[in-house]
Order: structure tokens, then sequence, then C-alpha cells
């Protein structure tokens, strides 16, 4: 499997949320991230099977526009 890392940007593009909301999960210890070099990193399929398995909370309600 090829490992495929997202950067702030395309993580929130993928949830539909802000940049600062993304921010807001990651200090809250909400969503599985990574600090390369300083910056927060995502891993495309982490990030997904999160967004998939989160109880309670389906993806059309996390991409829901705010």
């Amino acid at each position: 499997m090829d490992v495929v890392l997202w950067d702030i940007k395309q993580t929130a593009a993928f949830l539909k949320r802000s940049e600062g909301a993304v921010r807001n999960m990651v200090l809250r210890r909400q969503i599985p991230f990574r600090k390369v070099a300083g910056r927060l990193m995502f891993l495309e399929h982490e990030t997904k099977t999160w967004a998939l398995n989160s109880p309670g909370v389906s993806l059309e309600q996390l991409r829901k526009d705010q």
C-alpha cells in the first residue's frame, strides 16, 4: 500500500471544514495526525478510516457545510 500524506489544506478540503477547524480537532486529539518537520500531516488512509468509523458521526455529517 502506498502511503499518501495530506497537509492540513488537503485534510480540510476532504472533511469540508476550515483549516482552523481541523487544527482545533488536532488540539483536542480528535483526529489522527503526525508532525513531520514541525508540520501537521495526515495519512490519507488513516483519516478516511477515522472519518468512516467515528462513533455517532457519519462522513456526511463531518462534510456538511458550516
